[in-house]
């Protein structure tokens, strides 16, 4: 394909994951308002009171809402768009790798996204509910969703590094060395994105998105190192096998 080609290849692609999201939002916008009532009943300790500071304010939580729920409910189609586009760039053996780690990146994000629902969120907004100094907490349902969806996204996309990492050794985009060199960057760079996505006085949230980018990391850097190695025991063993021809 020429560069024209790609460009309209690349605008059919995004106008199919465009109709597929605002078709999505009509239809989970109808029942928004009653999954956010009980999601707001799980992320606090105890019974809190939904307040909002314009009219506008729950209606655009529920738009807000329902893209999140769309974008997490149709996260393998958008990603199989994607790989779609990008597959006529990639060899035939590149593509069975990539499509193998498809459905992980999907299950991985969902481990990610499920310990922020059930676990950090839930400590992260126990603070909230706290009376400081005799004033009572009144928050935002804007707010507190938004604050939400950034933990979310932080989980999400932190359990994607092994996958990125694999797939990335594979096309020979970076090697194990490259993400060894990189590391006290990124620890550093998540540890100020936590800081700044999270609101957790206390550091918890922040240490646990750190440790887990840390293992996930760490676990790329194993990943990466293992495929180099059987890369290059398959190499050896096909000179081997080519030099034995000859000889025979």
């Amino acid at each position: 394909m020429d560069l024209t080609e790609h460009l309209g290849e690349l605008k059919s692609r995004v106008m199919r994951i465009s109709i597929f999201i605002l078709a999505g939002i009509a239809v989970t916008f109808q029942f928004s308002g009653k999954l956010i009532r009980e999601i707001w009943k799980n992320i606090f300790s105890q019974e809190m009171d939904m307040v909002i500071f314009s009219p506008t304010e729950m209606f655009m939580a529920q738009i807000v809402f329902s893209f999140v729920l769309i974008i997490f409910i149709g996260y393998p189609y958008i990603v199989y768009e994607l790989y779609n586009f990008a597959k006529p760039g990639l060899y035939e053996h590149e593509r069975a790798f990539v499509k193998m780690f498809m459905p992980f990146s999907y299950i991985l994000f969902l481990i990610g996204t499920g310990l922020a629902y059930y676990v950090v969120i839930p400590r992260i907004y126990s603070l909230a509910t706290i009376t400081y100094f005799g004033a009572e907490p009144f928050l935002s349902v804007k707010g507190t969703l938004y604050g939400m969806y950034k933990i979310f996204l932080a989980f999400g996309l932190s359990f994607q590094i092994p996958v990125l990492a694999v797939i990335a050794v594979k096309i020979d985009l970076i090697s194990s060395d490259w993400l060894r060199g990189k590391r006290l960057f990124i620890y550093i760079a998540v540890f100020i994105l936590a800081t700044n996505i999270t609101f957790d006085i206390s550091g918890f949230s922040q240490l646990i998105i750190l440790g887990l980018v840390v293992i996930m990391y760490e676990l790329s850097i194993l990943l990466a190192s293992l495929m180099e190695r059987r890369g290059k025991n398959e190499k050896v063993s096909g000179n081997i096998y080519s030099r034995t021809l000859k000889n025979d």
